[in-house]
């Protein structure tokens, strides 16, 4: 599926911002937070791991790292999100000493190996350059870092599939409307959740780009898929 360009993604993000959190909520059938605290549970369990810097891709406003950020204590945390509404309610929502910046995944400021982890939450399928943006990813992981990538991925079952489509086609966009006023905005949601490579494929590109130990785990019978490798 082609990526529309990055002016119309930023203006997408920019206008749903006051009821994003809400939509994705409704959405997911509540379930996002869910997938995100049990996603942060299964990185940060590993007796192995230790990590202490982390970033958070695509942060939107927040919730992703919020919910890393509570588990343990950092030395350092960073958000990055090219959506200045985004950011803006990312602030306001995460007291403490998390850097936040705007800025476009093709040019990360940060040095080689600046994190132990990155992760990013729902962003995987707006990526216009997938293999550039895993590259830069696995650049700035510490070596034995991790990447973590959760998204809304589709059913596997025949069953749910004969529900999904027609929800994510129509339903979708439809609530989005009613709640944001904005049909074009969750159009597009939509189709990136439709239309995206299967985690498999994710899989298989992490690995040729030299990505280790790449796994991952569907929640909600496959509606939500982790991917995690390890430099």
């Amino acid at each position: 599926m082609p990526v529309p360009d990055k002016k119309f993604i930023q203006k997408v993000f920019d206008s749903i911002t006051p009821r994003y959190d809400l939509l994705n909520q409704i959405l997911s059938f509540g379930m996002s937070e869910a997938w995100r605290k049990r996603s942060a549970e299964i990185v940060l369990k590993d007796p192995s791991f230790s990590p202490k810097t982390i970033l958070d891709l695509g942060c939107g406003t927040g919730k992703f790292l919020e919910v890393f950020l509570a588990k343990q204590s950092w030395e350092s945390a960073t958000g990055v999100d090219f959506s200045v509404a985004m950011l803006k309610k990312a602030r306001e929502a995460i007291p403490g000493n998390v850097m936040w910046l705007q800025q476009d995944f093709d040019a990360l400021p940060f040095l080689d190996g600046s994190f132990d982890l990155v992760i990013s939450g729902f962003t995987l399928r707006s990526v216009q350059k997938l293999p550039e943006f895993l590259s830069h990813v696995y650049r700035v992981l510490t070596p034995g870092g991790k990447a973590v990538f959760l998204d809304l991925t589709r059913p596997r079952s025949f069953g749910l599939r004969i529900f999904f489509y027609p929800y994510m086609r129509f339903v979708l966009p439809l609530l989005g409307w009613l709640i944001s006023g904005n049909w074009k905005a969750y159009g597009f949601l939509s189709g990136s959740v439709r239309k995206f490579q299967a985690p498999e494929e994710t899989l298989r590109l992490m690995q040729a780009l030299g990505y280790r130990s790449c796994t991952s785990k569907s929640f909600s019978f496959g509606a939500a898929t982790l991917i995690i490798g390890a430099k």
